[in-house]
């Protein structure tokens, strides 16, 4: 929770820096789950266009590669999968940790991200991806 002071959210708590440090420490610790979709990544992101680090640090942000996941489901049972798929929004293609599974999320990240490009035609990619 964000600590407030005179109606303004305390930055210092939340710097890009220390998000930055923690989305890398993370990332490290799943390294060795991600391991096993090294493969159905690559070739996801080879067919889309995307970087392979992406569609990982979504993987690892997103459901810690499979870790906090019940059967696919997070704690709420409303996303589904190693990217989180809104299972309220989509139907899920696939086992939620295939690479069929993988190339449904990356397909939407990849419409989503066309979506925002179109609109702001002028940001840099670090903005549109952001």
């Amino acid at each position: 929770k964000a600590r407030v002071l005179d109606g303004r959210v305390c930055n210092s708590a939340f710097s890009y820096t220390t998000g930055l440090a923690m989305v890398r420490r993370t990332a490290e610790a799943d390294m060795v789950r991600l391991r096993r979709y090294e493969i159905p990544i690559k070739r996801v992101a080879r067919n889309l266009c995307l970087d392979p680090a992406l569609i990982a640090a979504i993987i690892s942000q997103e459901s810690r590669v499979g870790l906090l996941l019940d059967n696919g489901w997070d704690q709420e049972r409303h996303k589904y999968g190693l990217m989180q798929l809104d299972g309220q929004q989509h139907h899920p293609f696939g086992v939620w940790d295939s690479e069929e599974h993988i190339n449904q999320c990356s397909t939407i990240l990849v419409l989503a991200i066309n979506e925002v490009r179109a609109r702001h035609p002028t940001w840099t990619w670090d903005q549109q991806l952001r």
